[in-house]
């Protein structure tokens, strides 16, 4: 052997003695357990989750204004102050009031307001003229409050219907942030899978290497062939040595791109553990994607165009409430009542049931603007941003379109690539073994067969990289169509 090739075995060596170092076995994942430990573990999940929560306390907020209410208030009020009134009899005039409000006050998504109030009073004062002393007063009263135009109707529910969109814009926000988790973790297990693939394909090579040098060592010990080919072929096995350890190192990085998804890289135990992975990537390239119906799916999915519409749907409730607001103000006040009075609670009780203290009002309030009006104002800003946001939909729209058009090209481009690489591989088989053959029988030299190798191993990994792009292609098209290739985000 030469020196090179023994420099190199020295660092092969040095690298299985770290690898079994590694005393812990090699942690078992599955696709389905990648996904899940992802989707678990995932900050931009947790936040989406965290976020459709907060909104629905949002809608519960809106929802529970148009409800009762109970009033209640007690009032204790006493004066004391020198006499001016002769009729007072006193020099110094003292009077107290004890008051209790009861009340119940009902709003109405209208925009009406009725309450229902009981306020009971017992009232003393030392004043001579007064005939019943304390005096005990009841009112039983029925308000009402009814806008007429402005406030009136369905824009009550504007910010209740806001609400709502923006818990679904955050259901919408979520499933996206799930699709695109399980998308890259779907991604790196791929790449992981097809690293390691392309790791064996260069131990292929290299043990191709090894025979081709104890081939040449063969028949330059038999005097059948020059020294010469065993300089050849040990360069060969050295240099195909180096791209194990490189093809090593990529399966590395790969492992830890595959850990920081997953949150497997948070437990220090797990840094340097190996991973074995339990689910074989699709290699079959035969099935085919349908543009039209994926198109239809990616209109009715994509979370970018379903939050646009959201958007526009809030833009044209705010503009009916600036509208609303830009009207003339014009309420009803109503009210009715019955009162009682006497000198205990029994008696004002009594001519409270009598009705004999009855008492109504009703009254109509005008307020409307004069000259410039700021609502009037706001209310075109609304409409110009609603028209905005349907020139934004629709662009959002095409971008859709163009993505879905080409994400197809390149799922058809990969699966013809994959198809064409195939053939190669077959065709390359044969002419490594027929080199090898050859060089058994004398006809070929050392760097023939090294070059066949090398043919053979750059076919095999220009495959794997047909099958990996087609896989990484037919991933995005799951997630932007939201086929049954991906997970399901609920």
């Amino acid at each position: 052997m030469t020196r090179l090739f023994r420099a190199v075995t020295v660092v092969l060596l040095a690298a299985n003695s770290l690898a079994g170092a590694e005393s812990a076995p090699p942690l078992s994942l599955s696709l389905e357990e990648a996904i899940h430990l992802a989707v678990e573990r995932n900050p931009d999940v947790l936040g989406a989750r965290l976020l459709t929560r907060i909104r629905q306390h949002g809608v519960a907020a809106e929802t529970a204004r148009f409800g009762r209410s109970l009033q209640a208030g007690v009032v204790h009020e006493a004066q004391r102050a020198p006499s001016i009134s002769t009729l007072e009899s006193v020099s110094t005039a003292t009077s107290s009031l004890v008051g209790v409000d009861v009340g119940i006050e009902q709003q109405f998504a209208s925009g009406a307001q009725v309450g229902i109030v009981l306020r009971n009073q017992r009232g003393s004062s030392n004043a001579a003229f007064r005939l019943i002393d304390p005096v005990y007063e009841s009112e039983l009263s029925l308000e009402l409050n009814h806008p007429l135009w402005r406030g009136r109707g369905a824009v009550n529910r504007v910010d209740q219907q806001l609400s709502e969109n923006d818990l679904q814009s955050a259901h919408v926000s979520q499933r996206s942030q799930l699709r695109d988790v399980q998308a890259r973790v779907c991604g790196a297990y791929d790449n992981l899978y097809f690293a390691m693939e392309h790791r064996a394909v260069q131990e292929q090579l290299a043990q191709g290497a090894r025979r081709v040098l104890e081939t040449a060592q063969t028949r330059a010990a038999m005097g059948a062939g020059p020294r010469s080919e065993i300089l050849q072929a040990d360069v060969g096995v050295a240099r195909r040595q180096e791209q194990v350890i490189v093809a090593e190192g990529e399966v590395r990085r790969a492992e830890d791109r595959l850990k920081s998804l997953t949150g497997l890289d948070r437990e220090p135990s797990l840094w340097d553990r190996r991973l074995q992975l339990t689910t074989t990537p699709r290699d079959d390239v035969s099935d085919s994607v349908d543009l039209s119906a994926g198109m239809v799916r990616a209109m009715a999915t994509d979370p970018d165009l379903r939050q646009g519409q959201l958007r526009v749907q809030s833009l044209d409730l705010l503009a009916r409430r600036a509208e609303d607001a830009a009207r003339p103000q014009i309420d009803l006040s109503a009210r009715v009542g019955l009162s009682g009075i006497g000198d205990s609670y029994g008696d004002n009780g009594q001519a409270l049931r009598k009705a004999d203290g009855r008492s109504w009002r009703g009254g109509l309030n005008l307020r409307m603007p004069l000259g410039a009006d700021a609502q009037t104002e706001t209310y075109r800003q609304r409409l110009l941003e609603k028209e905005h946001g349907v020139t934004d939909l629709e662009r959002r729209r095409l971008a859709v379109v163009q993505q879905v058009r080409e994400q197809y090209r390149r799922v058809t481009i990969s699966r013809q690539r994959t198809e064409v690489s195939t053939l190669t591989v077959d065709l390359a088989l044969q002419n490594v073994a027929e080199a090898e053959q050859r060089q058994n029988l004398g006809l070929s030299s050392a760097r023939e067969v090294l070059d066949a190798q090398d043919e053979l191993a750059e076919a095999r990994d220009l495959r794997l990289q047909a099958v990996l792009d087609h896989n990484q292609a037919r991933i995005e098209w799951d997630r932007l169509t939201s086929a049954d290739g991906l997970a399901s985000p609920d």
